[in-house]
């Protein structure tokens, strides 16, 4: 059976990583790992700026790589930069030196876009992991810069939050700790503990963690640091007490030169372990499953899901949608009326895909808009767009990049208000996307339009493509005078933007 070769390279603080798999019905194989070693982190994070003499050694590494990607005939493709090139002021330029450099385009990934694909990655670890979801279950992915917690219920995601503890930025304080404080791992502890506090009172309060999968580097030094305790995938809290005694008395040049580890990895260890313990502690979970997957591994199913070659377990466009209606949840808004406009929108979208023109992502962004359309009554009523605008750019959106999470936030805000003429307002954060967003902002303000009251009249509703007319007929034995109302003046903006013109029809019920 034909095979496709598909290739990642990630870009981090700490490495440049290579990884080649195939791709087929029987599954995602791995080929080859190659990974280069550095320090990106310490002065990207600290001085947010990557030195001619860091690009210049990243340059002459991918073209090496390059040299990998033409000895296995790979296929297909992708480059990531994460968070240590987007938070670098020169960004741009460190992006342009690759593309003029190596002929490379450089994906840069937003937070949530890189928790979603580590998140995925899971499905390579070998880990049973729809078992492991069937309890409250908390994903706990250990960056360089932050650490995202992602909770699960019952095979649901509903929540997923970012925390400022990653392991280079904790690393950081501990740098400036030892000059003052020869008891600086109790500093840390403190300083750890207060950010999972904040987080515990904020969105578990009283709710129990089951199970706790950790994702990152760190989790696979574990072993080579107790040897002894024959650690598999799950570790129990009193085995991480265990290895959290060995470290915390240790200097870095004695854990490296102990357990077989770079200085780099001996410095990082200490925080993930304090994370790690912390967290069991605060949670009352008592088991943690070790999953080293990377974003290598998250990519290459991301790859073959996006393209139907492979068939993963777990549904993770669901996980997208949990985590809006999570969002939604937060900032109360009515369920019953998001749900039956998102079931409107996503409807009007089907029957009219011949005349907007738009694809799958685009029924997403869609889908999202419609769940959070009116969560700016939160804030005020008198202005739910522009109040919804601002709460969705300040709200990570699990799987959404940052363009598209303002995509959907611009759909927000124009569905309760008029849409500027290109070059007149403010339209300029839409850019390219201009038409998309008007289209699907047409779609959304016509699904409001029937369900104006909020109180979902219709018992069935059906939908019918005939010459130039979008037929909606709708079964209802309620008075339908606001919502007819309402739709007519919404349908002339949607003739306009997408050139069909919908009509609104009634069956009373018997």
């Amino acid at each position: 059976m034909r095979y496709t070769t598909y290739a990642a390279i990630v870009i981090g603080s700490r490495n440049i990583l290579l990884r080649v798999y195939t791709i087929q019905g029987s599954g995602i194989h791995l080929l080859d790992s190659v990974s280069h070693e550095y320090d990106l982190g310490r002065e990207a994070y600290t001085r947010r700026y990557i030195s001619l003499a860091q690009i210049e050694e990243i340059c002459q590494v991918l073209e090496d790589l390059k040299g990998k990607l033409a000895e296995y005939g790979v296929d297909k493709f992708r480059c990531y930069g994460t968070s240590v090139i987007r938070r670098a002021a020169n960004q741009l330029a460190v992006i342009n030196h690759i593309r003029i450099r190596t002929g490379l385009k450089l994906v840069i990934l937003g937070n949530s876009e890189i928790r979603f694909l580590m998140y995925k990655g899971i499905q390579l670890s070998g880990l049973d992991f729809d078992s492991i979801i069937q309890k409250n279950t908390a994903i706990l992915d250990i960056g360089s810069g932050s650490v995202q917690v992602s909770l699960f219920d019952k095979k649901a995601l509903y929540m997923t939050q970012n925390l400022d503890i990653g392991t280079a930025r904790v690393r950081e304080l501990l740098d400036i700790v030892e000059r003052y404080s020869l008891n600086y791992v109790s500093v840390l502890e403190e300083y750890i503990e207060y950010e999972i506090n904040a987080f515990k009172s904020s969105f578990l309060k009283d709710k129990l963690i089951k199970n706790v999968i950790v994702i990152g580097d760190e989790s696979r030094n574990l072993n080579r640091i107790a040897p002894e305790l024959n650690l598999a995938d799950a570790v129990h809290y009193d085995q991480i007490c265990y290895i959290f005694k060995k470290l915390k008395k240790a200097s870095y040049q004695d854990i490296a030169f102990q357990y077989g580890l770079s200085m780099e990895e001996a410095r990082m260890v200490l925080p993930s372990v304090i994370i790690y313990k912390l967290f069991l502690e605060q949670s009352k979970a008592d088991t943690l499953f070790l999953c080293g997957t990377n974003l290598c591994d998250g990519s290459v199913v991301d790859y073959a899901q996006e393209t139907k070659k492979a068939v993963t377990a777990h549904d993770f466009y669901q996980d997208i949608i949990a985590s809006a209606r999570y969002i939604g949840k937060r900032y109360r808004y009515n369920k019953n009326h998001a749900e039956y406009i998102r079931s409107l929108s996503l409807d009007i979208f089907d029957h009219s895909i011949k005349y907007h023109g738009l694809d799958r992502r685009d029924r997403l962004i869609l889908e999202i808009a419609a769940i959070l359309h009116d969560i700016g009554k939160f804030v005020n009523m008198n202005e739910p767009g522009r109040n919804g605008y601002q709460l969705i750019l300040s709200t990570e959106i699990m799987g959404l990049s940052l363009r598209e999470r303002r995509e959907v936030a611009g759909i927000v805000l124009y569905s309760t208000e008029e849409i500027p003429e290109p070059g007149e307002g403010d339209v300029s954060f839409l850019g390219d996307a201009y038409l998309r967003i008007a289209k699907l902002t047409a779609i959304l303000r016509l699904a409001n339009a029937l369900d104006r009251s909020h109180k979902q009249k219709f018992k069935t509703v059906s939908m019918a493509r005939k010459g130039k007319e979008l037929l909606i007929t709708v079964e209802s034995d309620q008075d339908m005078t606001l919502e007819a109302a309402i739709f007519e003046k919404k349908a002339e903006y949607f003739n306009e933007i997408l050139g069909i013109r919908p009509v609104l029809r009634q069956k009373q019920t018997i």
